[in-house]
């Protein structure tokens, strides 16, 4: 029970923080006070920022592409620090960090996978992948195929050809879109089980193993 509670705090920041300037009530992820208009100092360091509430929009893993670019534009300019510059350097600098915060949850959010990322993290699940802690260990038939997928590139570059890399590069290119479909599937049920998230969670994982498969594949195409 102590464990899950410190997940929970971790995941959820403060519930009902006030303006430093008028102490109206706000939202953890608000920049900018909705009742003064006063910049507003960054979340907590210790939890999980959500950066769907920093841009205003509900967690969920379709988003309105230009929805968000119009949400990220206005923030900018109200944070903008050209905005601050006569005022006091407290809020100069909760300007600076909250454009920092901004700039980065746009990063994430604009970004389908770095979405999947934070909307499990944000659930309290790790991503699988090589680093020790860094979530459930991947299945050993991956690994095994992962193993003998780098093997045919490599002996497709000694021996194919340009066409025989890129046979291989397409059929990776395929399994990358199985997995974001299956991704997106899983992240638009309402009330995804556990072992759904997980199974996401090692599904990024495999994302990360095709972005470096396909970044070795273009990066040897250009030297063609």
């Amino acid at each position: 029970m102590r464990l899950r509670r410190v997940l929970l705090d971790l995941v959820m920041p403060e519930s009902n923080p006030t303006c430093w300037s008028c102490g109206a009530s706000r939202a953890p992820t608000d920049a900018i006070c909705p009742a003064c208009g006063k910049v507003q100092p960054p979340p907590p360091a210790k939890g999980v920022v959500d950066k769907f509430g920093v841009l205003g929009f509900p967690r969920a893993y379709d988003l309105d592409e230009r929805a968000l670019e119009e949400s990220f534009r206005t923030l900018s300019r109200k944070l903008h620090p050209d905005r601050f510059a006569r005022a006091t350097p407290r809020e100069r600098r909760f300007s600076l960090e909250q454009t920092t915060i901004l700039n980065d949850a746009y990063r994430t959010l604009r970004d389908p996978v770095k979405r999947a990322e934070h909307l499990l993290e944000l659930r309290g699940v790790k991503v699988a992948g090589e680093e020790r802690g860094a979530g459930a260990k991947m299945p050993e038939e991956f690994l095994e195929q992962a193993m003998e997928d780098r093997e045919k590139l490599l002996e497709a570059k000694m021996e194919g050809g340009p066409e025989a890399v890129e046979r291989l590069a397409n059929g990776v290119r395929g399994k990358r879109q199985e997995a974001m479909d299956e991704i997106a599937r899983i992240l638009r049920a309402p009330g995804a089980a556990e072992a759904d998230l997980q199974r996401t969670a090692q599904l990024l994982a495999r994302l990360r193993y095709y972005a470096r498969y396909l970044d070795e594949v273009e990066g040897r195409a250009a030297e063609m």
